[in-house]
């Protein structure tokens, strides 16, 4: 059994939102600790491409860049947008989005959940200051006035000025913390792989409004697309069983053959679509980032935006609550944190439900109603350019190192 010292910082969990936080903590010089139950770092994809994609906006990018990180992942293989495109089944309305109304060369990137996660963990295992521990559970948490103490499977304990639950929505270190959760199952599956079309996507995102759930084609690098299509659990499943020329076909009609028939997919993937939220984000000593925090309906692609944003607000409110010489767990830092980030976290949780509600339950809007809604959107002016600098990560109370800066974009 060993202890380290009180002022370091432990993260529980090393994807992407934990180990981005360490190398924020890292490199303003904390001693940062992470612990994660798999046995090693993850792998990055190799030639074929991973079929779980990520959204990443302008601030999630300028935070990757300010930790050092991004040129790698640049370097490998990203898929910027620059514009989106939303319709409704019905067709009488449309709604598109163009990274020239907000002055941007692109609105983000899309990039292979794995391969992101390789690289961090790459710039982790070469960052002064960290230490990984790979195949370790934590199964006790105890908190005192000066320090937390933190448990692990093999008996050994970890003193901490803060304990981070970075370990996604089914959080162990949410319970350890004896913090509660609000669930909603939206009774839908999220179905996944990459496809072909017959014509170019573009660099345009697009995504089709239907009942039961939207269907979104996410442009990749290589010419093909992404698929995210949400059905009710039911139909999620027949449609993952299909054989390919039946799943090309059905997809071909689902996506309004907007980029033509769809020529050919790869293997098929469905998990559910649950939203959970904590009812605090932070307790004596700790604090939760990511999904441990909040998971919302992935169908606008902002889950691990907000993520990295939690990682980016509470490193800096560990340094603005004294940096290398301060406290980082002190009550008035992780109240800061809190009060930062869950009003914003909230608010899109609500935009993502109010689309989940309008659109695509058994009962939504009339599909005229919809598409003059969808319609109306499209001529707002100024307010659907605000809706757009929102998503793109141009607007909003945002850490000082997600501020993306002029010039740059999503380039190294």
């Amino acid at each position: 059994m060993s202890a380290r010292d009180a002022r370091e910082i432990a993260i529980v969990g090393a994807g992407a939102v934990g180990a981005a936080l360490g190398l924020a903590l890292a490199r303003a010089g904390h001693a940062v600790t992470i612990v994660d139950g798999r046995p090693g770092p993850a792998a990055a994809p190799g030639d074929e491409y991973g079929e779980f994609v990520v959204s990443l906006n302008l601030a999630s990018i300028a935070f990757l860049r300010s930790i050092g990180v991004w040129p790698a992942i640049h370097a490998s293989r990203v898929s910027p947008y620059g514009g989106m495109t939303l319709w409704d089944e019905g067709g009488s309305g449309a709604t598109r989005f163009d990274s020239a109304e907000v002055g941007e060369p692109a609105l983000g990137c899309f990039v292979e959940a794995a391969l992101l996660e390789a690289r961090l963990h790459e710039a982790l295992a070469a960052c002064p200051g960290v230490t990984r521990l790979w195949g370790r559970r934590a199964t006790g948490l105890r908190v005192a006035h000066d320090d937390a103490r933190l448990t692990l499977d093999d008996a050994e304990t970890i003193n901490a000025g803060l304990v981070i639950g970075a370990d996604g929505g089914r959080s162990a270190m949410r319970q350890l913390a004896a913090i509660g959760v609000e669930r909603l199952d939206y009774g839908q599956r999220a179905i996944v792989c990459n496809f072909a079309t017959e014509r170019a996507h573009g660099a345009v995102a697009r995504q089709r409004f239907m009942r039961g759930g939207p269907v979104a084609m996410l442009p990749l690098a290589d010419g093909r697309c992404s698929l995210a299509w949400f059905r009710p659990e039911a139909e999620a499943e027949r449609l993952v069983g299909l054989d390919d020329a039946a799943f090309t076909e059905a997809l071909s009609e689902a996506t309004d053959y907007a980029l033509g028939a769809v020529t050919a997919a790869t293997r098929r993937r469905a998990f559910p679509i649950v939203r959970r939220h904590a009812t605090r984000y932070v307790a004596e000593r700790f604090a939760l980032v990511g999904d441990a925090a909040h998971t919302i309906h992935p169908q606008a692609g902002q889950g691990l935006n907000l993520g990295l944003m939690d990682a980016a607000a509470l490193a800096e409110a560990v340094g603005r609550g004294g940096d290398r010489g301060g406290d980082p767990g002190a009550e008035r830092i992780l109240r800061y944190y809190a009060r930062w980030r869950r009003g914003h976290n909230t608010a899109v949780m609500h935009a993502m439900d109010l689309f989940h509600h309008g659109f695509a339950q058994p009962a939504p809007l009339p599909g005229p109603v919809r598409g003059l809604g969808l319609a109306a959107a499209d001529r707002a002016g100024p307010a659907k350019r605000l809706i757009l600098r929102h998503g793109a990560g141009l607007a909003g109370d945002l850490p000082r190192a997600a501020r993306p800066t002029g010039g740059y974009g999503i380039g190294p």
